[in-house]
């Protein structure tokens, strides 16, 4: 599904602006650091805290989960999908439905710590999407377009990326005893309990209109830090009283739909609105190595003129571009309004792939 996203991402790029922006497979190179991030960071966590999941609560967290992967390259899901299971199993437990059968599979949601455990498990959710959305490239924002008021088109950024993290969790013992009886089995403090790695989907996306993309993924950043810590320390409470935990959940969820109306908030009251112009060449992305990047050269800055030839749109920039093959000479205003000068040699013969993205 990583491989899914990146050629969706690269399809779509090319769909609007006839090149890929940016070729480098980051998705699956940070699916994998997430992966290990989890697995260190989430595996002493739970480990620590001695979290344990009952073979219903485990069947029902991996089928949503696989749910939410087939639908992740259309919605990111990850965080509803989590808490409606963590939620879901919460419930079957206070109703003191401990467990029942199909076909020769037994699943139970018995145990008093199994709120607190699922409350546990949103807490490791947060803290390695927090790891996750430290990428802070603008790059891997990718820009779209849409219709605008007053037949401008404008642009907007979207980013969506996720991993699977191989998170370490105890089972009671009678789990899989009677049809596993070779799984290995550890006891501690007169207690019986098997270890295995239960798949974690650990997903973010964005989809940035009017503001700065870093400033609402640095704002997505700390509010997953904050969700983090929250968790953890209520599914600790949740430990001694399950009520406490229970209420965490609702209390996380809560919080999350206010953090996430809180982004949609800031977005809207932004200013960096990019839209088309008739006065001179809008720039809204910056293929990365390119002289285009050399140059300095900001999305949202508008070109005014190319080697001495006003431009006011792309087929100008480029005819203005072919008259020095191998140089070009900008005359540029950025989009506080303050002008500059910029220039560079650019690729001999390819003044096209001088490494602006416009609108098409």
């Amino acid at each position: 599904m990583t491989v899914v996203i990146y050629r969706q991402r690269i399809s779509k790029e090319r769909r609007f602006f006839r090149i890929a922006i940016d070729r480098d497979f980051y998705e699956g190179r940070h699916f994998l650091k997430t992966a290990f991030f989890g697995l260190l960071i989430g595996g002493i966590i739970s480990l620590a805290a001695g979290l344990m999941l009952t073979t219903g609560s485990i069947a029902l967290i991996e089928i949503v989960g696989i749910i939410v992967v087939i639908l992740l390259p259309f919605f990111d899901l990850s965080l509803i999908g989590l808490w409606l299971s963590a939620a879901g199993i919460s419930v079957l437990n206070l109703a003191d439905i401990a467990d029942f059968s199909i076909g020769k599979m037994s699943f139970s949601f018995d145990g008093k710590m199994l709120p607190a455990s699922v409350l546990l498990l949103l807490g490791i959710f947060f803290l390695v999407r927090s790891f996750l959305l430290h990428y802070k490239k603008n790059t891997w924002f990718t820009p779209r377009i849409k219709g605008g008021k007053r037949g401008r088109r404008v642009a907007y950024y979207n980013w969506k990326e996720f991993s699977v993290i191989p998170l370490i969790i105890l089972f009671p013992v009678d789990t899989f005893q009677s049809s596993w009886s070779y799984w290995p089995v550890f006891s501690f403090n007169g207690r019986s309990f098997g270890i295995m790695l239960l798949p974690l989907l650990i997903a973010a996306a964005l989809c940035v209109f009017k503001e700065e993309p870093q400033v609402i993924l640095s704002r997505f950043y700390k509010q997953s830090l904050i969700l983090s810590i929250l968790s953890v320390v209520l599914a600790v409470c949740g430990l001694f009283y399950p009520l406490v935990a229970v209420l965490g959940i609702v209390i996380v969820g809560i919080l999350a739909v206010y953090y996430y109306f809180q982004r949609k908030h800031v977005d809207e009251k932004g200013q960096r609105w990019y839209v088309e112009t008739n006065d001179g060449v809008r720039v809204i992305a910056v293929i990365p190595n390119t002289p285009a990047a050399k140059m300095g050269i900001q999305k949202g800055d508008t070109i005014l003129d190319c080697n001495k030839e006003v431009v006011r749109n792309e087929p100008e920039l480029y005819a203005a571009l072919q008259k020095n093959s191998a140089y070009c000479h900008l005359k540029i205003r950025t989009f506080e309004g303050d002008l500059k000068i910029t220039e560079s040699a650019i690729y001999a013969d390819a003044p096209h792939e001088i490494g602006l993205i416009l609108f098409q």
